[in-house]
């Protein structure tokens, strides 16, 4: 009789504790559901706040609607470009506000490059920096995701160059040869152009082109060489060497 009871007791104890357990894991469901109802709120809220900025902006210095919901979306474009440039490691190697470390200096970038080229940079590298690149190619990353990335680039306020780079691309332009064309400070040759202020006329991606490929530009018949197995790194240095000129 007593053992009986006591099965029944144990019984009662189990029913009571699994009819217990389960609405603690609906709580617990529901408690989840909750908390990523409200993060999306949040986001929601962060979004419109930015718009509400840029109307207020637009309503105390009288810039036109259009015009403001334009600087909103740029806004939000930089953070999540700056969120991918952290997510992705770009920091380790670029600097956290691109002023360069294992990889090159990305201050001013996107004054030296075209958007094509920034994006080739980041999604398929072997293009745009050559065969062996150090830059690993971010193919994951959707075409929105790219543009926002380099947006946030175009963050980068450009400051005077490393000394010891410019001293490189100097002792590269005289070892390649360059100034035997084109002069010792890019003023011109019996044989080659002058080319004082071409960068402040072209782009990185255009002169790097002329000295790696020149035919591209100039024909199949150019006289100027192709450097086509200088690194990235070198031909970058070279230019902004001339970039004093």
């Amino acid at each position: 009789m007593l053992r009986t009871m006591g099965l029944v007791f144990v019984s009662l104890l189990f029913l009571t504790s699994m009819a217990s357990a389960q609405p603690l894991e609906e709580l617990k469901r529901q408690l989840d559901e909750t908390r990523e109802q409200i993060k999306k709120q949040q986001e929601i809220i962060e979004s419109q706040k930015t718009k509400i900025e840029a109307l207020e902006k637009a309503v105390a210095e009288r810039i036109p609607p259009a015009v403001a919901e334009r600087e909103s979306l740029l806004k939000e474009s930089i953070e999540r470009g700056k969120k991918i440039y952290a997510g992705k490691g770009c920091i380790e190697c670029h600097g956290e506000e691109g002023q360069g470390g294992k990889g090159p200096v990305l201050k001013g970038v996107t004054l030296k490059y075209g958007e094509e080229f920034l994006a080739l940079s980041v999604t398929n590298s072997a293009i745009s920096h050559g065969p062996k690149p150090l830059m690993p190619a971010f193919t994951e990353l959707q075409a929105d995701e790219v543009r926002d990335v380099v947006n946030f680039l175009a963050t980068f306020v450009p400051g005077r160059e490393n000394q010891e780079r410019l001293e490189r691309g100097k002792r590269l332009w005289n070892k390649l040869g360059c100034l035997q064309c084109h002069g010792l400070k890019g003023e011109g040759g019996v044989t080659g152009p002058a080319v004082i202020g071409i960068t402040k006329k072209y782009k990185y991606d255009w002169i790097r082109l002329c000295i790696t490929r020149p035919e591209v530009h100039h024909g199949k018949k150019t006289e100027m060489p192709a450097f086509t197995e200088v690194p990235f790194l070198d031909v970058e240095a070279v230019i902004d060497y001339m970039n004093t000129f």
